[in-house]
């Protein structure tokens, strides 16, 4: 090379060898590097946790991981107690790609899991399998602030009592909760106990409150919820975009009850939904809106049953306002009929799985293609679906033609599940049972399909279920409970809780009177309109003006009742 000078040379030659001996070096630390990751991820494959006999999904797909996860069973905190352990309980979902990544970068990493498996007893549980237990670790991360969006890792202390929550995103925003908890409790173990104290007190003056009645004033409430939703700045921004399933139902009642404001916004919302990231046009589902957008304005989702009926529900029936929405209806229960439905038993898959993570080492070990689970809500609201859908289209279209022969086939599929003591089994692994939500679901699925095609058995269900809610779910001061009794999981415990605020789905006591106007318009039965007038007035007595975003599901309700008067 002419450039190089003879000095230039000479240094060449000189330091050549060792750069040459120091790549090498470094080419074979990066080499042993990986072939401890996959000598680790060997021994943990030949070795799994004791998630490996799970039947949840969600479960299962961290049978590898390092930690060493327990399920959610009375042993687990005995053992806390036994060896005076913190414990930490992650709650997470299959169709959640946050969950997955947390699980590969944090849950699969040595230096966490060595902390972890040190100073904590670690279970795991499944969002969908079990709702109560999610429903209140997320009632515990959003006293902390915590975003409503899954994974969430709660902290009890060995004896039950909860002292922090958080959705962490990255593995150091975890590590960091993990060494301040541990070394509070390894060496203030009073002051562990009095934030248990104080968070307890918070728990309660925030979700165990006395009902109290009030007569709604709908018009107020229905222009409250409007306001709000027109004040959300719309986003061409598409990392930033989100869709409430909640709003855009309660946009649609308002909007059928002939508001023309409610109609333009709906319509807008629908069709910028199927514009975003959101949509796969390829099998005509929608990743989950729950779990957002990465960096890069991709979703991290998978495909939720629960999602893809409701939406399903929203475009049939805005299509009678703009027809133009219905080839969307359309596309939507192709998806739904070849991506969720199974014939024996008839019945819709919980979820599809999230995409895979781009690393291929990164891969999740152990996740089923597929969480195979019929759950009683999702399957009631895919009932409702299509219904809705049969309904919207009439009898010449095929597809609604398959969707009014499946509705009634899908309600005995959840006729099936029911208990000795009359409710349902959350799901079809029968391993919990017990939930208000469930039984107001499918009791509003059931008199959706008398009113599809008249249906004794299904009038007759729908008025059972109603009934059962009625006599064992009934707060004394006035409402629901989202379960009868409180359960127990050693010193673990969970209490009922009276919903007029929307969670995940609607408020649970919206959904409850929502299932009576159904059933009272169907069967011809006043007294469960009035019961649903009464329900109306509990929860006016919750209602904040301040946060009506918050009470979309009593907007919808609102708007259903004076729409029927």
């Amino acid at each position: 090379m002419s450039w190089l000078t003879p000095d230039y040379r000479a240094v060449s030659e000189r330091y050549a060898p060792r750069f040459i001996v120091l790549s090498g070096v470094c080419l074979l630390m990066v080499l042993m590097a990986w072939l401890g990751i996959a000598l680790r991820g060997l021994e943990r494959a030949q070795h799994p946790n004791a998630l490996k006999d799970s039947s949840e999904a969600y479960l299962r797909s961290g049978q590898y991981q390092l930690i060493n996860w327990q399920p959610c069973r009375v042993a687990a905190f005995q053992g806390a107690q036994a060896r005076d352990r913190l414990i930490m309980i992650e709650v997470g979902a299959y169709w959640s790609g946050r969950c997955q990544r947390l699980g590969r970068e944090a849950f699969s990493d040595s230096g966490v899991a060595d902390l972890v498996n040190r100073e904590f007893v670690a279970i795991k549980i499944d969002a969908d399998a079990a709702p109560k237990r999610a429903r209140y670790l997320r009632q515990l991360a959003q006293l902390h602030g915590a975003p409503e969006r899954y994974p969430i890792v709660a902290w009890f202390t060995p004896d039950g009592k909860p002292i922090r929550a958080a959705a962490p995103d990255t593995r150091a925003e975890l590590l960091r909760h993990l060494e301040e908890l541990s070394q509070l409790y390894r060496n203030r173990p009073e002051q562990t106990r009095q934030i248990a104290e104080q968070l307890e007190r918070a728990w309660n003056d925030r979700w165990a409150r006395a009902a109290r009645s009030a007569t709604p004033d709908a018009v107020a409430v229905l222009n409250d919820f409007l306001r709000a939703v027109a004040a959300q700045v719309p986003t061409t921004d598409q990392k930033s975009a989100t869709f409430n399933l909640t709003h855009l139902e309660a946009l649609l009642a308002i909007a059928e009850r002939g508001d023309d404001r409610a109609r333009e916004i709906l319509i807008a919302r629908l069709y910028a939904l199927r514009q975003s990231p959101y949509w796969d046009a390829t099998q005509k589902t929608v990743y989950a809106l729950a779990d957002g957008l990465d960096a890069e304005g991709k979703p991290t989702g998978g495909k939720r049953l629960v999602e893809q009926a409701r939406l399903l529900s929203l475009y049939s029936r805005a299509s009678r306002m703009e027809p133009e929405l219905g080839v969307i209806a359309h596309e939507l229960a192709d998806g739904l009929r070849v991506h969720f439905y199974r014939e024996r038993p008839a019945g819709f898959l919980g979820a599809l799985p999230p995409p895979k993570l781009r690393i291929a080492i990164a891969q999740s070990l152990g996740t089923p293609p597929a969480d195979t689970a019929l759950y009683a809500d999702a399957n009631a609201y895919a009932i409702i679906a299509l219904a809705d859908y049969a309904e919207a289209f009439g009898t010449l279209d095929p597809q609604a033609q398959w969707a009014r022969e499946t509705a009634p086939r899908v309600l005995e599929t959840l006729r099936a599940l029911r208990t000795l003591r009359g409710d349902l089994f959350h799901s079809s692994l029968r391993q919990s049972s017990d939930w208000m939500i469930d039984l107001a679901l499918t009791a509003r699925a059931a008199a959706r399909v008398h009113q599809l095609t008249p249906n004794p058995r299904a009038l007759q269900l729908a008025r059972q279920l109603l009934q059962l809610a009625w006599r064992e779910y009934a707060d004394p001061t006035g409402g629901f409970y989202d379960i009868a009794r409180s359960k127990a999981w050693d010193s673990f415990k969970v209490i009922p809780v009276r919903m007029s605020v929307d969670d995940m789905l609607p408020a649970d006591n919206a959904l409850l009177a929502l299932a009576m106007w159904d059933y009272a318009r169907v069967s011809g039965e006043t007294l469960w309109r009035t019961r649903a007038e009464q329900l109306t007035q509990v929860m006016a007595g919750d209602y904040n003006p301040a946060e009506p975003l918050a009470f979309a599901g009593y907007a919808q309700l609102l708007a259903l009742a004076t729409s029927s008067k």
